[in-house]
């Protein structure tokens, strides 16, 4: 009879809690197929062009997109290969499914080269070529560094952090007429997001990382990493004044005080790293984009 009693309430608590259970799924869906950092930077590329009151074209998003989910999903091709190790959810589903993933990796490759070649203009297509070297230089020292085990000195997160920022900067610098130091705070912006992102993350995956005998450079300076991760709370003083200085319309300060609050109170809230983890990078695309409806909807 008590066993009869925990079977009907755990088959009632699985019941109540499915609601959630399946978004936590949704949420660990989008980095197990690395689609949360096209999304994030999708976002982020909007809202720098809508500070500057620029307006881009699909075809921008769409390449932006693409590039990054093949910049960031080629990592499966670089997987440790000792199979004593533990991998990573999105590793474990690359070596399930070899074929499908490679197909579509060269497939969105193709498409990113027709419609590159389409839409975008020589001078366009010639300034992209060093960020794409960029990437390739950040792919070839990745894959040394799984492979022989060693951390370079270029540590893995400021390398993310500028590839990444650069990534979304730069469709809206090619389109605009900005000069100097504008440009330098529009690119500065999300290149400190980008890096609190990777530094936390980086702190919060140590464990796992250090059983995958892959620690970064800063992880291996816990004490560095930890000093670093604090630039967040003088980052979120300095946004927000400059945000209440100059309003919300538009305002990329408000967008970055807005995420590095948000970063603070999942650290503070929240006690499972990998939930950490998953939430930081659902809040760095919503809540900018829930930002910008609402700038739209009450015309800020």
């Amino acid at each position: 009879m008590n066993l009869q009693n925990i079977r009907s309430n755990l088959k009632y608590r699985q019941s109540f809690a499915s609601p959630m259970d399946h978004g936590v799924h949704t949420v660990s869906l989008l980095n197990v197929f690395s689609l949360d950092a096209p999304l994030i930077a999708i976002v982020w590329q909007f809202v720098i062009s809508k500070s500057i009151s620029l307006e881009l074209s699909p075809h921008h998003h769409l390449i932006l997109g693409l590039s990054v989910w093949l910049a960031y999903s080629a990592d499966r091709f670089s997987e440790p290969h000792s199979h004593d190790l533990p991998k990573a959810k999105r590793h474990e589903i690359f070596s399930r499914h070899k074929l499908a993933f490679s197909s579509l990796w060269f497939v969105s490759f193709i498409i990113v080269l027709c419609f590159s070649v389409r839409y975008l203009e020589v001078d366009c297509i010639l300034l992209g070529i060093p960020l794409f070297a960029l990437c390739l230089g950040n792919f070839i020292l990745c894959r040394f560094e799984s492979r022989y085990g060693f951390a370079s000195k270029c540590a893995k997160e400021f390398r993310t952090a500028s590839i990444f920022s650069l990534g979304c900067v730069f469709f809206p610098f090619y389109e605009t007429p900005l000069e100097g130091r504008e440009l330098l705070s529009y690119w500065l912006v999300p290149f400190v997001l980008f890096l609190i992102n990777c530094l936390c993350v980086s702190q919060w995956e140590w464990r796992e990382d250090e059983k995958r005998e892959n620690l970064s450079w800063l992880q291996k300076r816990p004490e560095f990493l930890r000093t670093l991760i604090w630039a967040k709370y003088p980052c979120v003083v300095l946004c927000g004044l400059i945000a209440c200085r100059y309003g919300m319309a538009g305002n990329l300060f408000m967008h970055a005080f807005c995420i590095l609050s948000s970063v603070i109170l999942i650290d503070r809230l929240m006690a499972e790293n990998q939930g950490k983890r998953e939430v930081i990078d659902w809040i760095y695309w919503l809540l900018p984009l829930t930002l910008l409806g609402m700038e739209n909807v009450f015309q800020f």
